[in-house]
């Protein structure tokens, strides 16, 4: 039923002209649920919208975000589609190809790949800010680092590490 009234509510928006950049759309195959969250796509098999308007959102299932050379996973995620936020749980992983999305703080970087894992992680797409929690792995290269904490810096690219610190290379 809810996917009725979801395909109805952006049928009606898409035909009067009044979706915003950003807006839920159905997959081809009505397999999937697919929306921009900044620069990322954002695909997920059920997206609850709670308020249209305002765009608060619940992704029950999996989700993925997508953008060339990087990639999260989790297990699901709330958010809200219009302030360009989201918080990701449940074995959460950021997978950037180049190296590009993170780089140690105080390093030069080494734009290998790159893997950060954690249990939550709230995205700000306004301010490009990624904050993780609980669990914090990351590995580039050579280099493992685990941390209470991490923030990504996404314009300058920069990962800062909080609270029991542990560096391995």
């Amino acid at each position: 039923m809810n996917r009725r009234i979801l395909t109805a509510i952006l049928a009606a928006l898409l035909f009067t002209g009044q979706a915003a950049f950003g807006a839920p759309s159905k997959s081809p195959d009505n397999s999937a649920v697919g929306f921009g969250l900044s620069d990322w796509h954002v695909s997920t098999g059920e997206l609850d919208i709670q308020n249209y308007q305002t765009g608060d959102f619940t992704a029950p299932q999996p989700i993925t975000l997508t953008r060339p050379g990087s990639s999260i996973h989790a297990d699901r995620a709330v958010g809200n589609f219009v302030r360009k936020q989201a918080t990701l749980t449940g074995s959460v992983v950021l997978h950037d190809d180049n190296g590009v999305l993170t780089k140690l703080s105080g390093t030069g970087g080494s734009n290998k790949p790159a893997t950060l894992t954690c249990d939550t992680l709230q995205i700000d797409g306004v301010s490009k800010t990624y904050t993780a929690t609980g669990n914090v792995h990351f590995n580039q290269g050579g280099s493992q680092v685990s941390a209470d904490r991490a923030v990504i810096n996404g314009a300058t690219h920069e990962l800062h590490l909080y609270g029991n610190v542990q560096l391995q290379q």
